[in-house]
């Protein structure tokens, strides 16, 4: 098997970890206004992005895989721990997902067909229909 490079690793995990969905995502729990919204986001990236290269460069030396590579300093129960950690991660962020895909979708439906839904005749009251 071909082993990639790191400019390789580099580029796949640019495009993997810079989206729309994650920027998006990110403006639900920071509502801090442009300037500082696009700091924290450049922000965060660089830490995320400095942690993963320097764990991927374990990886590229010894050969081994992410959660190889874990069991060598937390072992097998610490591996496990870490994988259990990696799908519980990954269930939340496709239920995050979901539910902007969710949203956007009701949105765009609503603005395109003029749709009023039986509870925004709730909320509207008696007779302001």
């Amino acid at each position: 098997m071909k082993k990639t490079s790191t400019l390789q690793n580099g580029l796949i995990w640019f495009g993997a970890g810079v989206s729309i969905a994650e920027i998006l995502t990110g403006t639900y729990f920071a509502p801090l206004g442009l300037t500082k919204g696009l700091l924290a986001i450049l922000l965060g990236h660089v830490i995320g992005c400095t942690m993963f290269f320097l764990a991927g460069m374990i990886g590229g030396r010894t050969g081994l895989g992410a959660m190889e590579t874990v069991e060598l300093s937390f072992g097998g129960i610490g591996r496990r721990f870490f994988a259990l950690l990696n799908i519980l991660q990954l269930v939340g962020w496709t239920a995050i997902m979901v539910a902007e895909q969710i949203f956007w979708h009701e949105t765009e439906y609503r603005s395109n067909f003029n749709v009023k839904y039986p509870e925004d005749h709730l909320k509207a009251g008696p007779g302001q229909n």
